[in-house]
């Protein structure tokens, strides 16, 4: 079904709601396609009460399914056929089935199967790998948009997808969410006043909505060993049901007064800007984008080698990173050499001047552009009527999608070898 002044393309997500990365990009990726006069459509199987559509379509399709990956599963059928009747293209920000563009964010299922075979045994795992296969199986047709190398090739070494399928995005940092000027500019005080805290408070901040893989009881522990610190937890409230545990870790440790929680906050910018050190001890992070947005604010940043954009803290020189597997008290070590206020400094000035590199910022271009080339593909005639294209104006971004995998004859081994894509740091 398609309309006389565009294309009609489906985004299916299983959980929309406020603050989160992926949800970020699902609807910023939404709007730079509709922008080009194309008919989107998000299908989500929860949208969450106070979730902003800012004027664009969203579709609740929920389902009965008392498991996660039955409620994944289901909801990928309930997608699958909505799309399928509605829309000209469909497109997967979570892995589900019958996709022609899967923008994925998540590790690979099939290769933790292949490292802990015995979880082939339980049916969630079974459940998740064959939806995986669905999109990265030999012979599949869906177009795979990965966010980091590492990611890309732990999916690559899992199914051997043919490079063609596979595309390795540049960051996806939002130009609006760098403002180094905060920190000097009297936004820093202004900040640090609303939060109550004083011009010689040494200011922690971490972020996430999911508390374990985030390690946020990581920075809990080590606010313990440092009296002197504060620490600002954003994404979520004191209340939450996710914040339980770390709550009452915090109680128990004595640190409780010296933890405010932020819950979710669109003011990031400002928020970094009060802050002294960004911790990001994740556990798995595909990328890990409040690294690079502490980084190109000036913010130190601490994070664990398991983040795939911790690249951009070595190649900033503005902060540590934490090899794996981690360690307590390497990552206390860390913090404790952040006291230095000369530290901080020389971590701070090298990544504002990272942050004036070109390519940070394109990710998300160059996903539309991958989503409307692929419109193109799947239906020719139809996307010559409806201009399918991004067609930038002069002053907007242009990129070579070509760039973004390898050549025909060539493989991802070769490609890095030969010079990592603008995803890297280098």
């Amino acid at each position: 079904m398609s309309f006389s002044h565009g294309m009609r393309i489906a985004f299916g997500i299983v959980n929309l709601f406020r603050g989160g990365g992926l949800q970020r990009d699902c609807v910023e990726i939404a709007k730079l396609v509709g922008n080009r006069g194309h008919d989107v459509v998000i299908y989500a199987e929860r949208v969450a009460p106070d979730f902003q559509d800012n004027g664009l379509s969203v579709v609740t399709l929920p389902n009965t399914a008392r498991t996660n990956h039955g409620r994944q599963q289901e909801f990928a059928a309930d997608f699958l056929r909505e799309a399928n009747a509605q829309c000209d293209l469909v497109v997967g920000f979570d892995k589900l089935t019958g996709l022609d563009v899967l923008y994925c964010a998540d590790p690979s299922m099939q290769s933790r199967l292949r490292r802990q075979p015995l979880l082939k045994l339980l049916p969630r795992y079974r459940t998740y790998a064959d939806i995986e296969r669905d999109s990265f199986g030999p012979n599949h047709k869906t177009k795979t948009i990965l966010l980091s190398q590492s990611q890309l090739l732990d999916y690559w070494d899992a199914w051997r997808t043919e490079s063609q399928r596979m595309y390795l995005l540049p960051p996806t940092l939002s130009a609006s969410r760098r403002r180094p000027e905060y920190r000097a500019n009297g936004v820093r005080r202004m900040m640090r006043d609303a939060l109550g805290l004083t011009d010689d408070s040494w200011v922690w901040l971490t972020t996430g909505v999911q508390p374990k893989t985030k390690g946020t009881d990581r920075v809990i522990e080590a606010l313990a060993h440092f009296p002197g610190a504060q620490l600002l937890i954003a994404g979520m409230h004191e209340t939450d049901k996710a914040a339980g545990n770390l709550a009452a870790r915090a109680r128990s440790l004595g640190v409780s007064s010296r933890v405010t929680w932020l819950g979710h906050r669109e003011d990031m910018a400002e928020i970094m800007a009060a802050s002294d050190l960004l911790l990001h001890p994740s556990r798995y992070d595909t990328t890990g984008t409040v690294i690079l947005e502490g980084v190109v604010n000036g913010l130190p940043v601490i994070a664990t080698g398991a983040c795939g954009y911790a690249s951009h803290i070595t190649a900033a020189k503005a902060g540590v990173v934490i090899p794996e597997p981690f360690d307590q008290d390497l990552f206390n070590s860390a913090i404790r050499a952040s006291r230095d206020p000369a530290v901080r400094a020389e971590w701070s000035k090298a990544g504002l001047t990272y942050g004036q590199r070109a390519g940070l910022s394109e990710g998300r271009w160059c996903a539309a552009q991958i989503i409307l080339a692929a419109a193109h593909d799947k239906n020719p005639a139809l996307a010559d009527v409806a201009g399918v294209g991004l067609v930038p104006s002069e002053d907007e971004f242009q990129f070579d999608i070509s760039t973004l995998q390898p050549a025909q004859d060539s493989d991802w081994s070769e490609y890095f070898k030969a010079g990592a894509p603008p995803t890297a740091a280098g």
